[in-house]
């Protein structure tokens, strides 16, 4: 999987950036590498980002900018201590980092902050591009049970250091607040495909924690 990420993010590298050559998209992988694995993480990781990626390729032909949304999937979780809030915030400075090496031009880099930022999930995402991120992200609540059930454990796992209650107080308001929308996702297809599975493995979560 590691070659086949370094082989995807080379071209993507390609595409977006001023120099077309192997030294930044070789240099920028190895950050990224690095930052996904500081500190060790269970579930946003670069196994996670591999995930988003195969979920993008089948939806490319919803996205605008097609480039920049999967150089937000790539950046939007570099950064994550999960005792912090501000992790989209500062994955959208390291993004806007690397953006820079790379040569991007400043509407891309800006376009990526704004396309990360929705990755908190915290408001309504605009449509088009925002929706789709935010949509993607979420994709694992639609899985099937056991991909949801391996999901759910490895959050536990991120979240170890809160303590059980604590922890599962958080994920109740989570999972109360998810459920509580209108719809989990922003986009026609993903609701279409995903909406009713979503809620299912949510509420089967929350009767469990209950």
């Amino acid at each position: 999987m590691h070659e086949q990420l370094r082989q995807r993010w080379d071209r993507l590298c390609e595409r977006i950036g001023a120099f077309r050559s192997a030294h930044e998209s070789d240099l920028t992988f190895e950050m990224l590498t690095t930052m996904y694995g500081h500190p060790p993480r269970a579930y946003h990781n670069l196994d996670h980002i591999s995930q988003l990626l195969i979920a993008f390729d089948d939806v490319r032909g919803l996205a605008e900018d097609r480039d920049c949304v999967e150089f937000a999937l790539w950046l939007h979780d570099c950064v994550f201590f999960a005792e912090r809030s501000d992790n989209e915030e500062r994955s959208a400075d390291a993004a806007a980092m690397i953006a820079g090496l790379l040569g991007a031009k400043p509407e891309f880099t800006v376009r990526v902050r704004d396309l990360i930022a929705v990755t908190r999930h915290n408001v309504e995402p605009a449509r088009g591009d925002p929706a789709l991120v935010a949509d993607l992200d979420l994709t694992i609540l639609g899985a099937s049970w056991e991909n949801y059930d391996a999901y759910r454990k490895a959050i536990h796992d991120e979240y170890a250091w809160a303590g059980e209650d604590l922890f599962k107080q958080g994920r109740m308001a989570f999972l109360n607040r998810m459920i509580d929308k209108d719809r989990v996702f922003a986009t026609d297809w993903f609701r279409r495909e995903l909406e009713r599975r979503a809620r299912g493995n949510m509420q089967r979560e929350l009767d469990e924690l209950g």
